[in-house]
C-alpha cells in the first residue's frame, strides 16, 4: 500500500509543478457547514444517527453481552468463549473490557450524529417544517434513547449536548444520574411534540417517544422504590409511577398503530416486523443488505446450537409434521439459555415453547431431544444440544450467514407491562397483566393481591416475557435484585448496579 502511495505522488510531481500544488484548493471535503443543504441530506445525516444501533458494538452483540450474558438467563457450561464475553459471563470484566469499551463508545457515536442532525437541521432554510419536525424529534429520540442505555449502564457519565467543534470541547465533565435523567426527559418531551405517529421499521415516532419516557419514570419510580443505589434523589416513587402511566396509557388507548399480537410466533417472524403493531421500535438489518454485519444481522446464528442446520416445529405445539428451518447456514450457539431459568417456567407458559427442546429432520422425524446429559454425548447432534435454545432470532431465508433477524428494542407488551406496573393493583393493571398471561395461555393472576405483591408479579412476567432480549440486567438493576437472582454466577458486588467507566475513555477526557 505504501509502495503505490509512494507512485502515485511521485507521478503527480513529474505532472505538476511544485508551485502548482501549493496553490490548489481542497475540494470533496464534507462538513457541517457545508453538508446540510438539502432535505436529503438532512434526511441521510438522521439515518446515519441510527446506524450504530444495528452494529456488533452496541444493539447487534455487546447489548446481549451486557443486559443477558451478566444474568441468571445464561451459562457457559464450561464450554469454550472468546475471552471478551467470558469476561461479561463470569463478571469479570475490568474497566479495560472490549464489551464495557466500545458499547460506551458507540453509545456516544450516536449522541454525536444525533447532536450534530439537531444543531444543524434547526438551522436549514430549505426544508419543509414537517421534516424539520421529524428529523429534529427523530434525533432527540435517539440520544435519549443512548443515553438511558449509557446511564443504566454506567451511572454518572459526561453530558454532551452540542456537536465537538474543536479540540478544546473534546473533553467534558461529568453529569450526575439525576441531571442525565433530567436531560432525557427533556429530550423526549420534545421529541413527543415534533415526532408523528408513523411506523418504520428502523425509525422512531412519537409513539416510540412515550414508550422510552415511560420507561424512564418507570425506572427512577421503582429504583426508588426498592433503594436501588444511585436513585436517592427521586423522591416520591408514586409521583414517578403516575408519570409513567400517563405516557404508556397514550401508548395503549390514544393510538390505533401499535397493539399486542395474538400468536406469540407473529412476534418474532422476520417477514412480519415491518408490518408487525407488536414492534414499536426495532433495529432494521436485513438479509439482502450488503457491506458489514450491521447492515444484516448474525443473532440466530449467535443464540441456536451448534449445527449446520436446525429445524424445529413450525408451531408451539411441539409437533415435527411441519418443519421450521431456523437459519440457512451454520450456527455458533453462543448465547445459551441457562437450564435453571428454562425450567423456571410455568410448564403451562406458551413462552417456554419458545425455548426449544426437540430438533428434526426436513421431513419431520425427531432428531434430537435437549437433555442436560447431551453435554458428555458421543453423538455429534446430542452434543451440541445441551441447552434449550430461543427460536425469537431466526430467518428460515436467510442468504448464507446473513440475516433479516433483528433486535426488540420497545416491544408493544413491554409499554402494556410498564403500564400494569405503574398502575399498581387496579382494574387497569390487572386488565393489561392478564392481557399478557392470557396470549402465554396462564390464568389471570390472583385478583386480591397487595400493591407490592403485583408489582413484583408485574417483575416476574417481564423476565418471562422479554427473556432473551436485552432487558434482564436492567430491570435486575431497577428492582435491586441483582445479588438476590443472579446466583449462577459470582457477581462482582462492586459492580452489581453501574459498570465501571471504560479506562480508554477517562483517559481521553
Amino acid at each position: 500500500m505504501k509502495k503505490h502511495i509512494l507512485i502515485l505522488i511521485c507521478t503527480i510531481l513529474l505532472m505538476s509543478s511544485c508551485e502548482d500544488l501549493l496553490e490548489e484548493n481542497a475540494y470533496g471535503t464534507f462538513s457541517n457547514e457545508n453538508y446540510f443543504q438539502s432535505e436529503e441530506d438532512a434526511l441521510t445525516a438522521t439515518l446515519y444517527a441510527y446506524d450504530p444501533l444495528n452494529y456488533i458494538e452496541f444493539g447487534s452483540r455487546f447489548l446481549f453481552d451486557l443486559a443477558d450474558l451478566t444474568t441468571d438467563e445464561m451459562n457457559s457450561y464450561g464450554r469454550s468463549e472468546v475471552s471478551h464475553r467470558l469476561e461479561m459471563m463470569n463478571w469479570s470484566f475490568t474497566p479495560s473490557s472490549d464489551v464495557l469499551t466500545y458499547f460506551f463508545k458507540y453509545g456516544y457515536m450516536i449522541i454525536s450524529r444525533s447532536n450534530s442532525v439537531i444543531q444543524n437541521v434547526s438551522e436549514m432554510s430549505n426544508i419543509s417544517e414537517e421534516k424539520r419536525n421529524q428529523f429534529i424529534g427523530e434525533a432527540r429520540f435517539l440520544r435519549a434513547f443512548s443515553y438511558f442505555y449509557l446511564v443504566r449502564s454506567f451511572g454518572d457519565i459526561p453530558l454532551r449536548t452540542e456537536t465537538v467543534d474543536d479540540i478544546n470541547s473534546v473533553s467534558s465533565s461529568y453529569s450526575d444520574i439525576q441531571s442525565t435523567y433530567g436531560f432525557i426527559i427533556d429530550d423526549l418531551e420534545k421529541a413527543i411534540g415534533l415526532l408523528p405517529i408513523r411506523k418504520m421499521q428502523g425509525r422512531a415516532d412519537r409513539v416510540a417517544a412515550q414508550s422510552l419516557l415511560a420507561k424512564v419514570y418507570a425506572t427512577m419510580a421503582s429504583s426508588a422504590l426498592t433503594g436501588s443505589p444511585g436513585y436517592d434523589w427521586v423522591g416520591d416513587h408514586e409521583v414517578m409511577y403516575e408519570k409513567a402511566a400517563e405516557y404508556a396509557g397514550a401508548v395503549l388507548y390514544d393510538q390505533g398503530v401499535y397493539g399486542m399480537e395474538e400468536d406469540l410466533l407473529d412476534i418474532y417472524d422476520v417477514e412480519n416486523f415491518a408490518n408487525s403493531p407488536e414492534h414499536i421500535f426495532i433495529s432494521s438489518m436485513n438479509r439482502d443488505a450488503s457491506g458489514e454485519e450491521g447492515n444484516w444481522s448474525q443473532l440466530p446464528q449467535m443464540f441456536v446450537i451448534s449445527l449446520p442446520e436446525v429445524y424445529v416445529s413450525s408451531s408451539l405445539s411441539g409437533s415435527g409434521s411441519d418443519t421450521q428451518l431456523m437459519v440457512n447456514s451454520q450456527t455458533w450457539g453462543v448465547y445459551r439459555t441457562d437450564s435453571l431459568f428454562y425450567r423456571s417456567f410455568s410448564d403451562e407458559d406458551l413462552r417456554k415453547r419458545l425455548m426449544v427442546t426437540e430438533i428434526y429432520t426436513p421431513d419431520g422425524s425427531l432428531l434430537a431431544e435437549w437433555s442436560p446429559s447431551n453435554i458428555t454425548s458421543t453423538n455429534s447432534v446430542e452434543n451440541s444440544f445441551y441447552y434449550p435454545f430461543t427460536r425469537k432470532y431466526s430467518d428460515p431465508l436467510s442468504s448464507g450467514t446473513t440475516t433479516s433477524a433483528n433486535v426488540y428494542f420497545l416491544r408493544f407488551t413491554d409499554v402494556a407491562l410498564i403500564y400494569a406496573e405503574a398502575m399498581g393493583n387496579t382494574a387497569e393493571g390487572y386488565q393489561w397483566i392478564n392481557n399478557v398471561r392470557a396470549r402465554a395461555a396462564l390464568a389471570p393472576l390472583d385478583e386480591n393481591l397487595g400493591l407490592q405483591e403485583f408489582r413484583e408479579a408485574v417483575w416476574t412476567e417481564r423476565k418471562y416475557e422479554l427473556s432473551m432480549e436485552g432487558h434482564r440486567l436492567f430491570d435486575l438493576r431497577r428492582t435491586n435484585k441483582v445479588e438476590e437472582t443472579i446466583t449462577n454466577k459470582q457477581i462482582n458486588s462492586d459492580y452489581a448496579y453501574f459498570f465501571p467507566i471504560p479506562q480508554r475513555e477517562v483517559e481521553l477526557n
